[in-house]
C-alpha cells in the first residue's frame, strides 16, 4: 500500500483493469518526512507516515505510508510537491470517477475558435470569499469494553466503557481515535515528569536567548536523516534524528549526532521515546520553525511505542 486516500479527495482516473482503476496522486508533503531514494526511478521515499496535502499546510488529500516511493515535482520552502500513480478498487471511487473510468475516450473534434470577449472597464475587485472553516473530526460512541490498542493488531492497552472519541484516521478494519479524560495521580506509576524548562514555544518567542544552553528533553524518534543544503544550520552530511518534541509538544526537532552516536542509535525504532541531554544550536532552520539541538548524551528511560 502506498497511501490511504481521504474521503472526498478528487482524483482523475486513468486505465481500468478488472476491478481496479489507475489513478494519479499529486500533492505536497513535509520534506523533513522524506529521504532521497532512487529505487525504481523515483526521487524520494516517505521516512515516516505523513499527510499529503493539496497545498503546503492545505487540506489533507491522503496519508502516505512509511517507505512509499514518489517522484518530486518541485520544492517550496520546507515542502515537496510529489506525484505517484497507483491502483485503487473501482468500487471505492465516487460515482463521477467511476463513470469517467468506464467512459470510452472521445474522438478528437475540431473546435471553432471563439471571438475575443469584450474587455470590461476596470473597476473595484470583488471581495474574496472567506475560506470555509475546517470541519471538526467526526465523533463516535465506543461500546462498553472496547479494546484500545497502540497500533493495528498491536497489544491491547486497556478497555473503554462507553466513551466518546474523535476519529483521526482509518486503515482497513481499524480506526484511530482520540479520547480525552483524567486519571488520578495515584494511578500513575513512577515520577510525574515535569515539563521541559525550555520549550520549543519559548525558542520561537526568543530565538537568540537560549542558543548555547543545555537542556534535558524527552523526544520521540521518527527517522535517521542526513543534513542537506536546505538546513544550513547543520553541517552538510552530518547525521541527525528527526524527532517530535520536546514532549508533550507535538512539533518537530532536529537532533544532531556525531558519527559514533549515530552508530549507537541505529537500533532505534520509530516512535521510541528517549530522554536526552542536548545543547540548543539554533531556534529554527532557514525555512522551518524547527529547533536544531546537538546530542550530549542519552539518559535512562527509553520507551518503545507499545510500552
Amino acid at each position: 500500500m502506498l497511501a490511504t486516500l481521504n474521503a472526498g479527495t478528487r482524483i482523475t482516473p486513468g486505465r481500468a483493469s478488472g476491478a481496479f482503476v489507475e489513478v494519479t496522486l499529486q500533492g505536497w508533503i513535509f520534506s523533513a518526512s522524506t529521504k532521497p531514494d532512487a529505487r525504481e526511478g523515483f526521487d524520494l521515499s516517505v521516512a515516516t507516515n505523513e499527510n499529503i496535502r493539496a497545498e503546503p499546510d492545505g487540506a489533507v488529500l491522503a496519508r502516505a505510508v512509511t517507505g512509499a516511493l514518489f517522484s518530486r515535482v518541485t520544492r517550496r520552502g520546507g515542502w515537496s510537491q510529489v506525484r505517484r500513480r497507483g491502483w485503487v478498487q473501482r468500487a471505492l471511487l465516487g460515482q463521477q470517477e467511476r463513470a469517467t473510468a468506464n467512459a470510452p475516450a472521445p474522438a478528437p473534434q475540431a473546435v471553432p475558435r471563439p471571438a475575443p470577449a469584450p474587455v470590461p472597464p476596470p473597476g473595484p475587485s470583488p471581495p474574496e470569499a472567506a475560506a470555509p472553516p475546517e470541519s471538526a473530526p467526526p465523533k463516535v460512541q465506543l461500546r462498553n469494553g472496547a479494546a484500545l490498542s497502540r497500533a493495528p493488531d498491536g497489544a491491547a492497552l486497556g478497555t473503554l466503557s462507553g466513551a466518546e472519541a474523535s476519529v483521526e484516521e482509518r486503515t482497513g478494519d481499524w480506526v484511530r481515535v482520540r479520547v480525552d479524560g483524567w486519571v488520578k495521580r495515584t494511578d500513575i506509576e513512577g515520577p510525574l515528569s515535569p515539563p521541559p524548562s525550555i520549550t520549543a514555544a519559548m525558542l520561537r518567542e526568543n530565538p537568540d536567548r537560549y542558543v548555547g544552553q543545555t537542556v534535558e528533553w524527552r523526544v520521540q524518534f521518527l527517522a535517521h536523516q542526513q543534513a542537506d543544503e536546505l538546513r544550513p544550520e547543520m553541517p552538510a552530511g552530518r547525521p541527525y534524528l528527526l524527532a517530535r518534541g520536546p514532549l508533550p509538544e507535538s512539533g518537530f526537532v532536529y537532533v544532531l549526532l556525531s558519527k559514533e552516536q549515530a552508530g549507537q542509535l541505529q537500533g532505534l525504532q520509530p516512535l521510541d521515546e528517549l530522554a536526552v541531554t542536548v545543547t540548543v544550536r539554533a531556534a529554527r532552520t532557514r525555512y522551518l520553525a524547527t529547533p536544531v539541538v546537538e546530542l550530549v548524551r542519552v539518559g535512562a528511560g527509553k520507551r518503545g511505542p507499545d510500552e
